[in-house]
């Protein structure tokens, strides 16, 4: 088959682009891939250095300023689809379903299948033109609920969680390795604190705020022994000043945007996702727990679907200050216990995160639109 996946971001896409790449690296070697992206985005880029993947520059024009170059992305399209014959076009975002739908509107000739991947819990409120959505995969079980409770419910719908690579680069480290990653992470910061860490950044909606609230929340003497590691979006001003007044500045460590992302979670104890808005299932909680780390999560969209409470990880309502960290004092007082339920969490990603079988699942949904459109 011929494969076309595309996504708007301009920079840094999140989940969006380990999705993609993921699915254009294990594919392309059975199949001819394409993704377009914008040039300035890391999808473009790191999709350009993947063998045997073919990448095209298209911005997906959404915002009011750039509303100029959407003309000219919608007379290329056509003849790039004219051109390539794309048995599928798998979109992840609004900005290129909507440009690939408007091209769509005027096709005369064989149709592409056309893919959705929701990636987001975005109620669909508004109908939106379906004519060009054959198929629609839904990363969480939640997720799927609201598509088939919107105008997309005439589609069908496949759950198709994130597999992540739990066998080379999402494994446990070795302990000792672990132990000097982390001494050469955090330095003396580190020392015998229990550190809590997440790798989804500051964004507002990732709640990585109040995780910092609750521990500064927590008695002096357990406060002490805690250090927040934050990798991703890094603070904004507000935030900063935020992390000053608790109290917290020498009890957080940013580490920014980092590529090489296990190594970061290796010096973690246990980690968290704590989104209240946007999440999904987050491919930042498979990945910790692949590691070993057990993971507090919100009980917010798909999240839960990762853990069982108080088994292989923990489950808090969204932006509990007070129960989190109530929570917290628990671990702490029984800290030793950690790496039994950080085994417990890497059972769980082997046996239900695995990315074969979100590959697979993934090349049989294009396998039936590609045998539907050779009928």
């Amino acid at each position: 088959m011929k494969i076309l996946l595309t996504n708007f971001h301009r920079d840094r896409g999140g989940g969006h682009d380990t999705y993609i790449l993921a699915i254009a690296q294990a594919l392309s070697l059975q199949h001819r891939i394409f993704v377009a992206a914008p040039a300035t985005s890391r999808l473009f880029m790191q999709a350009g250095a993947l063998p045997c993947v073919t990448t095209i520059v298209i911005d997906f024009s959404a915002k009011f300023k750039d509303l100029a170059k959407l003309p000219g992305e919608y007379r290329a399209l056509p003849g790039l689809l004219e051109r390539e014959r794309f048995d599928v076009i798998h979109v992840n975002g609004s900005p290129d379903h909507w440009l690939v739908k408007l091209v769509m509107l005027a096709w005369k000739g064989a149709r592409p299948r056309i893919v959705l991947t929701n990636h987001d819990s975005i109620r669909i409120k508004t109908a939106r033109a379906t004519r060009a959505t054959y198929d629609v995969i839904a990363v969480s079980d939640s997720t799927a609920q609201l598509m088939r409770e919107s105008v997309y419910g005439r589609c069908p719908v496949t759950v198709i969680k994130n597999g992540i690579d739990t066998v080379g680069r999402y494994a446990p480290r070795d302990p000792q390795a672990a132990a000097q990653q982390r001494g050469a992470f955090l330095g003396p910061r580190a020392g015998d604190r229990l550190v809590i860490g997440t790798v989804t950044g500051f964004d507002w909606y990732k709640g990585t705020m109040g995780m910092i609230e609750a521990v500064a929340a927590l008695p002096e003497s357990l406060r002490d022994e805690v250090v927040v590691v934050v990798a991703g979006v890094e603070p904004n001003a507000e935030q900063r000043q935020q992390i000053e007044a608790l109290g917290m500045s020498g009890r957080v460590h940013v580490a920014g945007f980092v590529e090489d992302v296990p190594s970061v979670i290796a010096s973690f104890d246990i980690g968290f996702v704590l989104s209240y808005a946007i999440e999904t299932v987050s491919f930042a909680c498979r990945e910790m727990m692949a590691m070993g780390k057990p993971v507090i999560v919100s009980r917010y969209a798909g999240l839960p679907e990762n853990i069982d409470d108080g088994v292989d990880g923990w489950i808090v309502e969204p932006r509990d200050t007070a129960g989190l960290s109530s929570l917290l004092q628990t671990i702490i007082a029984g800290r030793d216990r950690l790496p039994a339920i950080g085994a417990r969490a890497r059972e769980r990603a082997v046996h239900e995160f695995s990315d074969e079988r979100f590959i697979a699942d993934t090349e049989e949904v294009y396998r039936q639109g590609g045998a539907a459109r050779g009928a």
